[in-house]
């Protein structure tokens, strides 16, 4: 299937107005070029940092949230059925997410993320309030589940209307904001916790997640007129595309392997008999480093080309856990700290490039149908690596663990590879911009 063009902004441009219609209607001609910038433009791009930061970045961070649970309110419960909870609460933003699209076209952005940002407040008032494994499942798992689903995908969906060109920088920009959540939460919450119990450090999170939404609603606002209709659904008919295929298998590995790792850091830690400050610190560093990963590579691949830059990002990655993390990692802090963070680097560009490399395997109006079917099918990879992670952990070694990552990241590198050959129409060229 060969891909048309991406359009030109002077392709885009609306007729101007010609002085027929009225005055008001001259005032609601939309330009269909992409700004790529300006007062506005970062403005919303700021907002959508700010709302990714207590929603996805509580996400990432949430393997302290379990740890402690699981060593507290339910520790009569294994890893793997507290790792339930946390499974579907990734699962739900995730899966949820390919239905609130053609919501934020018909809407806009405003009134979808008031809902979503009351509904994760909430949310983390009553998680203060659980003492029970159905009560975590229904607040933890559920609400804040469809409420960040809500939120992340309104957040990153606003920045088509802004960015073309630049997508890919503007996406790791936005996705910062949930590495610097993730980086930030554990350490707060390392210092909460003995000081002033469960209850009221979840409730300080919750008023620190307030301040957040209400600043990131005022800046966050569409720019293309609302109301349009669209279809944007899982759509197995896509699969005919071998360069979806691969894709879509790489992305599964890949969500796989992170959310099993931000989930299950704080346990590894712990099985591994270090100190209880490196399993709060280890996500910092872990999302630390995946902030700074989700831009820098994102910079590089506007101008190098997404496919190299997501490749090169996964080899390397898996050289250093197979290599370092596999046999050393659970020796001593200082070698834990170092392949934490070159793996935050590697998989913050993971997350933040694959949304824009699967942009380039279709046309402009296929974009929702690709995009809804790679990552609806990926949905179910965070759904069991929690589970099946913290049965390994619980039942083996903390080097098992590391161990099947590293064979489920092989997997994830074929897969782009392969994406990549499709591409190129099965004829590798090593330095083509792709």
């Amino acid at each position: 299937m060969r891909r048309s063009a991406p359009p030109t902004n002077d392709e885009l441009e609306l007729t101007p107005n010609l002085g027929t219609a009225s005055d008001n209607l001259a005032d609601e001609e939309v330009s269909l070029a992409f700004p790529e910038g300006g007062l506005e433009a970062w403005k919303c791009l700021l907002g959508t940092s700010l709302m990714m930061l207590p929603s996805f970045g509580f996400q990432t961070a949430v393997g302290s949230v379990q740890d402690y649970i699981n060593t507290h309110q339910l520790a009569d419960y294994s890893i793997r059925d507290v790792g339930w909870i946390t499974a579907v609460l990734v699962f739900l933003t995730l899966f949820l997410g390919v239905r609130v699209g053609p919501l934020f076209d018909r809407y806009g952005s405003r009134v979808l993320l008031i809902c979503g940002s009351l509904a994760s407040f909430t949310s983390y008032l009553l998680l203060a309030q659980c003492s029970k494994y159905w009560h975590f499942m229904l607040c933890l798992g559920f609400l804040c589940g469809i409420s960040s689903a809500v939120i992340t995908t309104v957040s990153i969906a606003v920045l088509s209307h802004w960015f073309y060109r630049r997508r890919a920088l503007a996406s790791g920009i936005c996705m910062a904001g949930s590495s610097a959540g993730g980086a930030i939460i554990p350490l707060i919450l390392r210092t909460l916790f003995p000081r002033y119990g469960w209850a009221w450090s979840i409730r300080i999170i919750a008023f620190i997640a307030f301040g957040c939404y209400l600043a990131g609603t005022m800046l966050v606002k569409p720019r293309l007129p609302i109301g349009r209709q669209r279809r944007v659904a899982i759509d197995f008919r896509a699969f005919k595309s071998p360069r979806l295929c691969f894709l879509a298998v790489a992305v599964f590995s890949f969500e796989f392997i992170i959310f099993g790792c931000a989930a299950l850091l704080p346990t590894y830690v712990r099985y591994s008999g270090l100190s209880l400050d490196t399993q709060y610190y280890s996500l910092t560093v872990l999302n630390s480093m995946s902030l700074i990963g989700r831009v820098i590579p994102g910079f590089a691949a506007d101008r190098v080309g997404r496919f190299n830059i997501l490749l090169s990002l996964v080899l390397i990655t898996l050289i250093v856990m197979a290599a370092v993390w596999l046999p050393f990692g659970s020796r001593n802090e200082g070698t834990l700290y170092a392949v934490v963070a070159i793996f935050g680097f590697g998989s913050g560009g993971w997350l933040s490039l694959a949304p824009v490399c699967a942009g380039q395997l279709c046309g402009t109006e296929e974009y929702g149908r690709y995009y809804g079917t790679i990552y609806g099918v990926a949905a179910f990879g965070v759904l069991i690596t929690v589970p099946v992670g913290g049965e390994l952990l619980e039942s083996s070694t903390p080097q098992v663990l590391v161990g099947f990552y590293s064979a489920v990241l092989v997997v994830g590198l074929f897969s782009v590879a392969m994406s990549r050959w499709a591409l190129l129409d099965w004829r590798w060229k090593w330095k083509v911009k792709v």
